[in-house]
């Protein structure tokens, strides 16, 4: 995934609804809250070439369309969306597992949970049972993602290997179908990413018979983030977990879930 390892002091503190709804001002209320992301579908998709935007960006215009807030969503490389978050261009960033560097606020409760993984090229034999498991292969990986604990320490350690850990870099929307195609054609052994996100997209690739997801088995949750210079920040944490409550439990979550593949993560046999 791209970013790991919560610290709970970036997480918004409970409010009801109608609180966090009547701390915004008409002025506030005027402004749209705008989505930035690189294609990380099923969290956050090009709609241009996936005809729809993603579960957890049509979960946040749910929650704001019920405050009375617009939403503008915009597909943008990672090195833009880290800045964007990082000026507050961007009000929200979806598919987060962590602050961005101190510059997110995370809602009290999550959007999603999911693991790291790696497509496994079809000739090769890959069990996980710790870092040391990449040993032998060619891992690919996209720069600047942060994989987090003793799998980072691992690329950390061997980047400048490229016989080891192959860096995916340049301006491009989305690496992770780069690194797919790269797996399906001998030229990488291993491609480390997002389960849900490598799922879906080899799902969606032609002669991908034969590559397989493996878990790397480090569970995390999932959030859409929001701005810290946004001065709307701590109202639309709330409004995102108590929102994210509320579709669980009228039922609409799972419908949004379902219609991606998925289930709701706070669900036994999920």
């Amino acid at each position: 995934m791209r970013t790991v390892l919560v610290s709970l002091a970036f997480l918004a503190g409970p409010a009801s609804p109608a609180m966090a709804a009547g701390a915004l001002t008409a002025a506030d209320k005027e402004r749209p809250v705008v989505i930035a992301s690189d294609p990380w579908c099923p969290y956050a998709c090009n709609p241009e070439t996936e005809g729809r935007e993603g579960y957890m960006v049509e979960l946040a215009r749910e929650v704001f369309r019920e405050a009375g807030l617009s939403v503008d969503y915009r597909v943008v490389n990672f090195q833009v969306m880290r800045r964007m978050a990082a000026d507050g261009s961007a009000t929200l960033i979806p598919g987060v597992a962590a602050d961005l560097d101190g510059t997110l606020l995370l809602p009290k409760l999550s959007q999603g949970n999911s693991a790291n993984a790696v497509a496994v090229a079809p000739a090769r034999d890959f069990t996980w049972k710790g870092p040391d498991s990449f040993t032998g292969h060619r891992l690919g990986v996209i720069k600047d993602y942060v994989y987090g604990g003793a799998i980072q320490a691992y690329v950390d350690a061997h980047k400048a290997d490229p016989k080891r850990v192959e860096v995916l870099s340049g301006f491009g929307y989305s690496h992770v179908t780069q690194g797919l195609r790269m797996v399906m054609a001998g030229r990488m052994d291993l491609f480390l990413d997002d389960r849900n996100v490598l799922v879906w997209t080899l799902s969606r690739l032609p002669k991908a018979d034969g590559v397989r997801v493996v878990s790397l088995e480090d569970d995390a949750d999932l959030f859409v983030g929001v701005s810290k210079r946004d001065p709307r920040a701590a109202a639309l944490a709330t409004l995102l977990a108590d929102g994210t409550a509320k579709l669980r439990a009228s039922g609409r979550l799972a419908e949004i879930l379902a219609s991606y593949g998925l289930k709701d993560w706070e669900q036994p046999n999920r």
